[in-house]
Order: structure tokens, then C-alpha cells, then sequence
């Protein structure tokens, strides 16, 4: 019984000194420099950022066309379909009405045969 008490001791002793062991190490340090970091990039725009200058590039062509198709029979109609299109655009309070200006602006232009651009 002793044999086997002291056969016990002395393996404990062997298993928890290598595990020691093995647990004590540490691992060196890393040398290589890391990388700086890349700017972020810029903030995608937002829906109403996007809408509001498609509204103001929109009453710029709408302006140019006006005056290009001074004597255009459909004139009137168009006129007052870009006015409610200045009001909706003119707006800040969400991006919908944007939308509804951008909509209107475009149908004025067709109703004068100018294709919009953005």
C-alpha cells in the first residue's frame, strides 16, 4: 500500500510540475509594427441630403428649360406643376416631399420635352 501511495505522490508531483511548466510560459512579445489605421471613409448622404440636391439640380434645369420654351403651348400647365414641385422641394421637413418635388419637376420638363438629368 505504501508502494502505491508513494507511486501516486511522485506522478502528481511529474503531471503538475509539467503543467506548470507549460501554463508558466509566455509568449514573446511581437516586433512587427502594425499598420496605421486607414482613414475613415466619408458618411454615405443621407436620403434627404440625396433628395435635396436632386431638388436644387432639378430647379436649375427646370429654370434653363422655362426659358428655352417660352412659347411651348403645354407652358402653363408646366408652370404650375414646377411650382408645386418648388413648394414640396422647398421643404425640410422629410424626404417624401422631396420625392413628390423631384416627381413634379420631372413631369413639368416632359410636359415641355426636356428629359431631366441628374
Amino acid at each position: 500500500m505504501n508502494r502505491f501511495i508513494v507511486s501516486a505522490a511522485i506522478a502528481v508531483c511529474l503531471v503538475g510540475s509539467t503543467a506548470y511548466a507549460a501554463d508558466s510560459t509566455t509568449a514573446a512579445p511581437s516586433t512587427t509594427a502594425q499598420a496605421p489605421m486607414a482613414p475613415a471613409a466619408a458618411p454615405a448622404m443621407t436620403t434627404l441630403e440625396t433628395r435635396t440636391a436632386e431638388c436644387a439640380s432639378l430647379t436649375t434645369q427646370w429654370d434653363t428649360a422655362e426659358a428655352a420654351n417660352a412659347s411651348h403651348s403645354k407652358l402653363a400647365k408646366a408652370q404650375a406643376g414646377a411650382a408645386k414641385a418648388k413648394v414640396n422641394c422647398a421643404t425640410e421637413a422629410t424626404s417624401a416631399h422631396k420625392k413628390t418635388g423631384i416627381t413634379q419637376f420631372k413631369a413639368a420638363l416632359k410636359l415641355l420635352g426636356v428629359k431631366a438629368t441628374k
